[in-house]
């Protein structure tokens, strides 16, 4: 009795990852249609670019006791340079993850 629930538990689990896998396809499949511009400015400039900018800005500000706007005009330079990076690398993942899923 014990093996046809785990037997049943694998089949029901097994469904959903297809479902899921399915539903993450159309997802990133979404997302490359916007482009790879859209996903390095949005993932990469303005999420992490800027979010990393304003929280490394606070951090310096409550270490060093630097003026809180210089820290973030400085760290805006910096940070969403980085943030393009980032984008392209996010942009390759998900080019990744499609394919992989697709040769499922």
């Amino acid at each position: 009795m014990r093996e046809f629930w785990h037997i049943a538990l694998r089949w029901l689990l097994r469904g959903i990852n297809m479902d899921d896998a399915a539903l993450e396809l159309q997802k990133l499949d979404a997302l490359i249609a916007k482009g790879k511009m859209y996903v390095i400015l949005v993932f990469g400039v303005f999420f992490w670019g800027m979010l990393t900018s304003l929280v490394v800005a606070l951090i310096h500000y409550f270490i060093s006791g630097d003026p809180f706007w210089a820290e973030l005009q400085r760290a805006l330079y910096i940070y969403p340079i980085g943030g393009i990076l980032f984008g392209w690398f996010v942009w390759v993942q998900i080019n990744r993850k499609r394919d992989k899923l697709r040769a499922q």
